[in-house]
């Protein structure tokens, strides 16, 4: 198409002319909705130049020939008089190469001050760059590209000094919205540094979950602070998920924190025995363990059987035990392994702990009662010290909130299973109750592995078949609960469906909206309440018909999640 016409100009040699008609052009072409036809228009533009710079030279440089030419120059002519420029005329349009040249001082003058030994004023490097971005000269599209390039480079190693420019630089080339679809590495590199630069912004505010820790990594740890160690909250905990976090997703941001106290913390985390919480229960178990040894002694069968249960008594020591193998068999070995190897390790190592949470539902009801329990106890700790120790790898901000709503999603399964189980066979309920409780504390213990490959290494089209295949997976539970209804060897399977499925739509439930969650949350309890009225006063229903109803609602909650998710594309 000729460049005249995509400029709405006649051919002209004026470049000023040509200029102010690309101006009017741009104003109506937006690079994000038309991005063939902006590049047109400069190709246009650069057209344009071309052809007015062929036919006669630029105003200003015909100027400044005419004005160095010998009174000779012109034969038969006499120097015309110079006339005196009016007072407060603006000055002439510099040349292409004296504007070039301008702007390639503005740029040493930034860069100076950016590479200074002493860091310059924020508003000093503003005003520096405003004059860069101003320069005439970036209004030739060779100039441009390369100041862009150069500017990229200079902020991207400069950081931390370059950090109140970077917006500036973005909103005016449009880093973040005009070239998105045709993003360099480099620019690619600049807009992570934003979008890094705004979570700084964040943490620096009163109102960040991790802006106690954010304050606490300005200065090196105190190894002895009771503030840290026996304080509540875990602030130590904090500063860990923080470093975790600027590690993991925000790695340009260590530039903007000091190498030896971001040093000297990590030390000081690696070093350190217990945490807050921990340290708590083991100061206190001592004393718990004191009051239920006194009441064991002192009190008679009857009394202990009139009292309050006084096992409750040994329920902190045993979360101190716990914390402490936690500590020894789950910490230490992922601190070692994220030094070691699994920072690079696979889906199939990070998230093998899944398939094998899942298999022991099944394979607690295929083995024998007595190899059972010990076989099932020890693959569900196998797949909880694996979930733990990978999760403590690649832990992330969203782990802790996945963790709690996983945790919440499980409890109407775990009471509908409680319900039912005197309709399993008794001496595989033992075996059973180890296998789900192993499932479902597994995905919630890895839940921000789980998070993260399901919504950031699978793709969507991908995730929807998984979705439609996990509708059919509980279409075909709902088949084997009517089954099991007349056939009871079928009973204990008909259970552990329902249990496997509500273990593999945890994660996908998570895409949820508050209030669709919420909605479904309330349906599964009040037809629970309304079944549990029906059992234990009006008598209208037997465990038989709980074992149904229930298993139906659950795998319902399964598929209208489904359908909700599969409605609405950008969350399937």
């Amino acid at each position: 198409m000729n460049p005249w016409d995509i400029l709405a100009l006649e051919p002209t040699s004026d470049q000023l002319a040509i200029r102010r008609a690309y101006a009017r052009r741009l104003k109506v072409t937006n690079p994000e909705d038309d991005p063939d036809g902006f590049q047109a228009l400069r190709q246009a533009y650069e057209q344009a130049l071309l052809h007015a710079r062929r036919q006669v030279p630029d105003e200003s440089v015909a100027a400044a020939q005419t004005a160095e030419a010998p009174p000779h120059a012109v034969e038969g002519t006499s120097e015309p008089p110079t006339e005196p420029t009016p007072a407060g005329a603006p000055p002439p349009e510099p040349t292409v190469d004296e504007a070039v040249v301008r702007h390639v001082a503005l740029c040493n003058r930034l860069g100076d001050l950016l590479s200074a030994q002493s860091p310059a004023e924020p508003a000093a490097l503003k005003d520096a760059l405003a004059a860069v971005l101003a320069s005439p000269a970036l209004t030739h599209i060779d100039v441009q590209n390369r100041t862009e390039d150069w500017l990229a480079r200079l902020l991207l190693s400069t950081a931390p000094r370059s950090d109140v420019l970077v917006p500036v630089a973005s909103a005016h080339f449009r880093w973040d919205a005009a070239k998105a679809h045709t993003q360099t590495p480099l620019l690619a590199a600049v807009q992570k540094r934003g979008r890094d630069l705004a979570f700084l912004a964040k943490l620096r505010g009163r109102d960040h979950a991790y802006a106690a820790a954010y304050r606490l990594l300005q200065a090196p740890p105190s190894r002895y602070s009771p503030r840290l160690r026996l304080s509540l909250p875990d602030l130590a905990k904090d500063v860990r998920g923080l470093m975790t976090l600027i590690r993991n997703d925000y790695p340009s941001l260590r530039a903007n924190f000091d190498t030896n106290v971001l040093a000297a913390w990590e030390a000081y985390l690696a070093a350190e025995p217990v945490s807050a919480g921990l340290a708590w229960l083991l100061l206190a178990t001592p004393l718990f363990l004191a009051a239920y040894v006194y009441l064991q002694v002192n009190l008679s069968p009857e009394d202990l059987a009139a009292a309050w249960p006084v096992g409750f008594l040994l329920i902190p020591p045993l979360l101190a035990a716990a914390g402490l193998a936690y500590r020894l068999g789950v910490r230490m070995p992922a601190r070692w392994l994220r030094r070691r190897w699994a920072r690079d390790a696979g889906p199939a190592v990070r998230l093998g702990w899944a398939p094998l949470s899942l298999a022991l539902i099944p394979l607690a009801l295929a083995l024998p009662p007595s190899a059972g329990i010990p076989v099932t106890a020890a693959a569900a700790t196998l797949a909880l010290w694996w979930a733990g120790l990978f999760q403590m790898v690649y832990a992330n901000d969203t782990s802790r909130q996945a963790v709690r709503i996983l945790l919440a999603n499980s409890i109407p399964l775990v009471f509908w299973l409680f319900w039912i189980g005197s309709l399993l066979p008794a001496a595989q309920v033992p075996a059973f109750a180890v296998a789900v409780a192993g499932a479902l504390l597994a995905t919630s213990i890895g839940a921000g592995l789980l998070t993260r490959w399901w919504y950031g290494e699978i793709e969507q089209p991908r995730r929807r078949r998984i979705l439609a295949g996990l509708a059919l997976a509980a279409m075909l539970t709902m088949g084997l609960l009517f089954a099991a209804d007349t056939a009871p060897g079928l009973l204990p399977w008909a259970v552990a469906a329902v249990s496997l499925v509500q273990v593999l739509e945890r994660v996908p439930s998570l895409a949820l909206s508050g209030e669709a969650a919420k909605r479904r949350y309330y349906a599964i309890w009040g037809t629970g309440v309304a079944l549990r009225i029906a059992h234990t006063t009006a008598g209208a229903v037997d465990t038989h018909d709980v074992l149904l109803i229930g298993g139906l609602v659950l795998m319902a909650s399964v598929l209208g999640m489904i359908a909700y998710q599969l409605k609405r594309p950008q969350a399937a």
